[in-house]
């Protein structure tokens, strides 16, 4: 499979900073704009310096101000005092906003507000604009990396799956080829090696928990005789038959295993010497039985010697190889006593 590339996921973080940035901004700039605006003078203030003005003016220019189209002021007439009334104080002069000059400005009547703000209202629109386009950006940015990590995901998942499915065959594989080299390929049961490593382990159990263990070994009586005269594949047919007839007549607990050639091991756990040479006695009955046809259909007829050997459990000397020694000399003994017997080693 071609190693593809990951995509790369950019950060969106200095996006996020440029728009916070210029919203803040955008905020700030028309708050502070009437600061920046030229201070014009109110109404009432403008009057008031007016009053001022006047009152400081003599009377010949108050008179001309009072002629004059561009203000008219209305200004109070001399007390008289040949009338012995008392002279009152000279009043104020009042100006008439409708007699305003004509350099005078009204603070408040000017033209719209956008005539007035306008360049804050496109600073501000600019603003949100750029701030609009900078959100659609990041919120584009944002999908682009969700989809980009959805992809990453996938392919993490996908990964796990390969490998998982990897391991399992792996693990397949390796029960597989243990089972060959456990299992003798002929007749399906143990092999030498497996039956080597279950006799340890019950050694040990043995030991810990006080148990014997009984040990048959047989053998075909006169098996060459057999393939000389029915040939090779009737030898073969005969060495399965007694594997069966072992495996099928013993314990859940027990193993068969072809321990090389026409030679068995038959492993009895928690069990004593004369309970495993009964049980060897009714096994080798049960082969005599039997009955094999030949490859022109001739019934072939065999029997076979089993030597039983026990590993005490009070024993700590007892290896897997002199377990078998023992039980190989006990199944000597049974065919150099005539065959078709069981002798155990005492």
């Amino acid at each position: 499979m071609p190693h593809q590339r990951r995509p790369q996921v950019r950060p969106c973080a200095t996006w996020l900073c440029v728009t916070v940035l210029l919203g803040v901004c955008s905020l700030a700039i028309p708050a502070g704009a009437g600061e920046l605006l030229p201070k014009r003078l109110p109404v009432r203030e403008y009057l008031h310096e007016l009053r001022q003005q006047l009152t400081e003016k003599s009377t010949p220019q108050r008179r001309q101000w009072r002629n004059g189209d561009s203000l008219r002021l209305p200004i109070p007439a001399a007390p008289d005092n040949a009338a012995g009334l008392v002279p009152r104080q000279p009043m104020q002069p009042r100006a008439h906003l409708a007699q305003r000059p004509a350099t005078a400005t009204w603070p408040d009547a000017s033209s719209s507000i956008f005539e007035r703000y306008w360049w804050q209202i496109l600073l501000g629109g600019s603003l949100i604009i750029l701030q609009g386009l900078l959100i659609s950006a990041l919120i584009l940015a944002l999908r682009s990396r969700r989809l980009t990590l959805d992809a990453l995901h996938d392919e993490r998942n996908q990964l796990e799956a390969r490998v998982l499915q990897r391991t399992q065959e792996l693990m397949q594989a390796n029960a597989k080829l243990e089972q060959l080299a456990t299992t003798d390929p002929l007749t399906g049961i143990g092999n030498r090696r497996r039956m080597t490593e279950q006799i340890n382990r019950e050694l040990d159990r043995g030991r810990r928990f006080g148990h014997p263990l009984s040990l048959l070994m047989a053998d075909i009586d006169h098996f060459k005789n057999v393939n000389d005269q029915y040939g090779h594949e009737a030898g073969d047919r005969v060495i399965v038959a007694v594997a069966k007839a072992l495996a099928d007549g013993v314990r859940n607990i027990d193993m068969a295993s072809r321990f090389g050639g026409e030679e068995f091991v038959l492993l009895m756990p928690e069990t004593s010497i004369e309970v495993a040479t009964s049980a060897a006695e009714r096994l080798r009955q049960e082969i005599a039985a039997l009955e094999v046809k030949g490859d022109k259909g001739e019934s072939i007829h065999f029997t076979i010697s089993i030597g039983v050997a026990m590993a005490p459990p009070d024993n700590t000397t007892d290896t897997p190889s002199t377990l078998v020694s023992r039980a190989d000399k006990a199944l000597y003994q049974a065919k150099d006593a005539g065959r078709n017997r069981v002798v155990s080693s005492g």
